[in-house]
């Protein structure tokens, strides 16, 4: 399974995919304040990353978010392993790869509950300018396509007989440029197809525009959104007092 499988939109009936997508937003954003500012132990991380897991796992979708996580484990290695080298604090080092799997988890659960277009419709709803919710929303969809197409692409080296196994980092970056060229020509093609779709739909030719999905929040949603900023807010108060939350 690919490495980007895990930050894709899957349906789902779970209550997290029927949840309205701005309590959802709330949480992640609460997620990454005190994952990057208020949480400094290890021991307070692995309860947000646990969160994160059960939240993953009641939405069934588990083993999506294991592909990704596979690969941000391999980087908060080696962010782990640079700030060991410059700054020699095993413990600090071990609690920046943490805080980066955290957020990547955090992640990885919105996206594979919510909906581009919902994301979308929540933008436009708070004021967001039309052109700038569709780019990004095209580009949360152009992520797995290119992970998809770059394992295509690997696929395919493979089978022409291209070794890419090697333990030498020199040899290893010279090994991806069959991989990125082909990539990126594949990238700058969706990319124009992507560009004349628009044109072809009439996009920009008016400033009226409306949204598909109704992304009026509910009440569960609302008190979801107020439990959250409570928590959250509180933990920074405590954060700010002194009563920190340090290794």
């Amino acid at each position: 399974m690919s490495w980007a499988a895990g930050l894709s939109f899957v349906h789902g009936n779970s209550f997290l995919h029927r949840l309205n997508p701005i309590p959802k937003i709330v949480i992640v954003l609460g997620l990454l304040v005190l994952s990057i500012y208020v949480f400094q132990s290890i021991a307070y991380l692995l309860i947000l990353l646990t969160f994160t897991i059960v939240l993953v796992t009641a939405a069934h979708q588990l083993k999506r978010w294991w592909g990704t996580m596979k690969m941000a484990m391999v980087v908060a290695l080696v962010i782990g392993l640079l700030d060991y080298v410059f700054l020699g604090n095993a413990l600090f080092s071990v609690a920046m790869g943490l805080r980066f799997i955290v957020v990547v988890s955090a992640f990885s659960v919105f996206s594979l509950t919510t909906a581009p277009e919902d994301v979308a419709g929540v933008m436009l709803t708070m004021g967001f300018p039309y052109a700038l919710t569709v780019a990004f929303m095209m580009s949360i969809r152009f992520l797995p396509l290119l992970a998809q197409e770059a394992q295509n692409i690997i696929d395919a080296q493979s089978a022409r007989g291209f070794d890419m196994s090697t333990h030498n980092p020199i040899k290893m970056v010279k090994n991806y440029v069959p991989i990125l060229v082909p990539l990126i020509v594949i990238s700058l093609m969706k990319a124009d197809s992507a560009g004349q779709a628009l044109e072809t739909r009439g996009f920009g030719y008016t400033k009226d525009v409306t949204s598909y999905n109704d992304v009026k929040p509910s009440a569960v949603d609302l008190v979801l959104v107020i439990i959250t900023c409570i928590i959250t807010g509180y933990l920074v108060y405590l954060k700010l007092i002194g009563l920190g939350f340090g290794v």
